[in-house]
């Protein structure tokens, strides 16, 4: 009989990219995964038919759990909250995960975690109905109305996140470009007239050589408040010693990220409509920046 510990690695990357696109954290994530494998540890296989089913309807039931006990934690936090991203690894040698861009899981937000769990299991991992069926228990037709619901609640939005590669990179690097002279009038030509920045900082207050630096507690609407916001920060986060950027992939995007001393300090992501910037994602809580840290 085969290993129950190669058995469970040989799903362990999908398990996390399950986990990780319902709730948006990378150690909630990993601990579910693990909480996983223990009870597979403990299950008896003889009983099991599909073992990756199984396994997925698991670690599923655990991230809707988990998003239900969160709703408190979410409400009770200082400011936006972003998910965390996803650093996405280059080293074959490392497991390969899926991770949606940021705007998606911010988006998925609005689904109820049942909702999510369905349309994530559909959309992203090609599950089929009766899968589904069987996994949540429920009739081919009860799931086919959650999902309906699902993308009811999400209306058209899902159309903003089909990316050409290429095109983002090429926009990216205008945009870093534009931040790194301070130049106000190409900035505001990479960014669309109804542009939203969200920046999430865990409600802390960052200080450097006199210079102190917040999130704003609520999103910035308009390319012109945006664009000052952009160049009044990076105006004093040049008096930190050390600062560099770098264009890195996360979240399956490439985006920017600063860090000082070696540490991670902020991380930029973005979505296009057409060549322009619609929605910025300025990530400055160092909790949720931890796992950049450069090697």
């Amino acid at each position: 009989m085969r290993d129950k510990t190669a058995t469970f690695l040989e799903y362990k990357a999908l398990l996390f990219s399950i986990a990780y696109n319902m709730l948006g954290n990378v150690d909630a994530a990993e601990d579910l995964v693990q909480d996983t494998f223990l009870k597979w540890m403990e299950t008896d296989t003889i009983d099991v038919r599909h073992t990756k089913a199984y396994l997925v309807k698991i670690v599923t039931n655990k991230s809707i759990n988990y998003l239900h006990s969160a709703r408190q934690r979410r409400e009770e936090y200082i400011g936006l909250w972003l998910p965390e991203p996803l650093l996405n690894y280059e080293n074959p040698k490392v497991e390969s995960y899926h991770a949606l861009s940021i705007g998606f899981l911010i988006l998925l937000e609005k689904l109820t975690p049942q909702e999510r769990a369905i349309f994530l299991l559909k959309e992203v991992f090609a599950y089929d109905y009766y899968e589904l069926a069987e996994m949540f228990e429920k009739t081919e037709d009860n799931c086919r109305q959650i999902m309906k619901r699902a993308k009811d609640n999400l209306g058209k939005d899902t159309k903003r996140f089909e990316v050409d590669l290429k095109v983002h990179e090429k926009i990216l690097h205008k945009f870093l470009q534009a931040i790194s002279e301070g130049s106000m009038e190409e900035l505001i030509h990479t960014l669309k007239e109804d542009i939203v920045l969200f920046a999430d900082g865990g409600g802390r207050l960052f200080s450097t050589n006199n210079q102190r630096l917040a999130a704003p507690p609520k999103p910035i609407y308009g390319r012109e408040n945006v664009s000052k916001l952009l160049l009044s920060a990076v105006s004093k986060l040049d008096y930190i010693n050390g600062l560099e950027r770098e264009i890195i992939v996360a979240n399956g995007l490439p985006s920017i990220i600063s860090y000082s001393g070696g540490a991670p300090f902020s991380l930029i992501s973005f979505e296009l409509e057409g060549d322009q910037i619609r929605n910025i994602y300025l990530q400055i809580n160092p909790d949720k920046l931890k796992h950049f840290k450069k090697t």
